[in-house]
């Protein structure tokens, strides 16, 4: 039990639908993509992978909505983003089954949204929405996030917050489409002023 309880610190929480898929974390990848307007509070979570021959094809995201942020006091919105990966030799098109699903670092605050999915094809690049420094008033940091689907050229929005703007769009995926994860939290404050998601990288697969 111990063992069990060690392993699962390290590699964090893993969750599968339809079936059993091997998590990789060490997966090859083509190219890393990058937005230039998140925020820096917080430090980088680990690097997550979609299992050998999986694909991001949707996403969930974890908020905190108004009602829980006048509840706390705090208002932190985007908190968590998960990608859900399928295989495409066995299947074409969504919503999907059989998938696993990665996340990197979350914050401690909001709920999962229910799954986008594009209609076909992958993730292939992202934007962040991303509120600037507010001094003394309450920070948030990174609150909602669109994903551009392959194909079909579908656009996916996240049901997140709407405050700040919309940064510049990722470069587009080397490779077939996005493959992995990895964001930039920042952990409670205590009595400080908590933002929790920041920022996020992503990576792209052959």
């Amino acid at each position: 039990m111990y063992k069990l309880i060690s392993l699962l610190a390290v590699f964090g929480p893993y969750v599968i639908a339809g079936g059993r898929f091997e998590r990789t974390i060490s997966r090859p990848f083509r190219s890393l993509l990058r937005v230039h307007n998140g925020m820096r509070w917080g430090s980088w979570g680990q690097k997550e992978m979609c299992p050998t021959g999986m694909y991001a094809t949707g996403f969930s995201l974890k908020v905190a909505g108004m009602w829980e942020s006048l509840l706390v006091g705090d208002n932190t919105a985007l908190n968590g983003i998960r990608l859900h990966c399928i295989n495409p030799s066995k299947s074409s098109s969504g919503p999907y089954e059989d998938y696993a699903t990665v996340q990197s670092d979350v914050g401690s605050w909001g709920k999962w949204s229910d799954i986008k999915w594009c209609t076909s094809g992958f993730l292939t690049s992202f934007q962040l929405r991303v509120e600037p420094y507010k001094g003394i008033m309450d920070d948030t940091a990174a609150n909602n996030i669109r994903f551009n689907c392959s194909g079909n050229a579908e656009m996916l929005q996240g049901s997140g917050i709407s405050w700040g703007e919309w940064g510049d769009w990722s470069e587009t995926c080397g490779g077939k489409g996005i493959c992995g994860i990895e964001t930039m939290v920042e952990q409670p404050q205590g009595v400080g002023d908590d933002t929790a998601l920041n920022d996020m990288r992503i990576y792209c697969c052959d």
